[in-house]
């Protein structure tokens, strides 16, 4: 096993560091094209689909993380997109090398691709930009609903200023707004 790269690791010393799952994303492809290239020749005399399962078997691994991830994340972030993206790269990845391994089984691959279920990373996206955007809207209600009491507030303190002025009546409008606001 190779030592891992400390430069690209998160640490909270570095504002731009990223994701630990990015980096997992990247480290599992990698893994993937080298399991490709290195050992899949090798094992193709036990196995004719090799590199297929072994992508399936990474895709799964990751897959558990993911999972993990996406049930802890509540509104969207850098962060999150971030994960989310790389997820949907390396599941495009790992279904190529799938499909380019199975080219020649009687299936076509089929089996292999129905072992591998999709991570929807692009549906998790979605679902908290909607989260997101009915976050904002919410809270632009709650402005605007809050902007419209003050204006008739202020639209009745002047409608009682300009009624006093008109009787010709000494109280103060202090004393109205006191009223109204209790």
């Amino acid at each position: 096993m190779e030592k891992a790269d400390s430069s690209r690791r998160a640490s909270k010393n570095q504002p731009n560091a990223l994701p630990g799952l990015v980096i997992l994303a990247k480290d599992v492809g990698s893994l993937a094209v080298n399991e490709k290239q290195v050992f899949s020749p090798i094992l193709k005399r036990w196995h004719p689909l090799a590199a297929g399962l072994a992508v399936a078997t990474l895709h799964a691994c990751y897959g558990n993380e993911l999972k993990q991830f996406i049930s802890g994340i509540t509104e969207l972030t850098p962060d999150a997109v971030q994960v989310l993206r790389a997820a949907d790269q390396l599941e495009k990845d790992l279904v190529q090398i799938a499909v380019e391994d199975s080219v020649e089984s009687e299936d076509g691959g089929k089996a292999i691709i129905r072992e591998m279920p999709p991570y929807e990373a692009e549906g998790a996206i979605a679902n908290l930009v909607k989260i997101w955007i009915k976050t904002r809207i919410d809270r632009l209600k709650e402005w605007v609903d809050r902007n419209l009491q003050q204006e008739v507030c202020i639209h009745y303190l002047c409608f009682c200023y300009q009624l006093m002025i008109f009787i010709g009546t000494s109280l103060p409008i202090r004393i109205v707004a006191d009223e109204y606001f209790d």
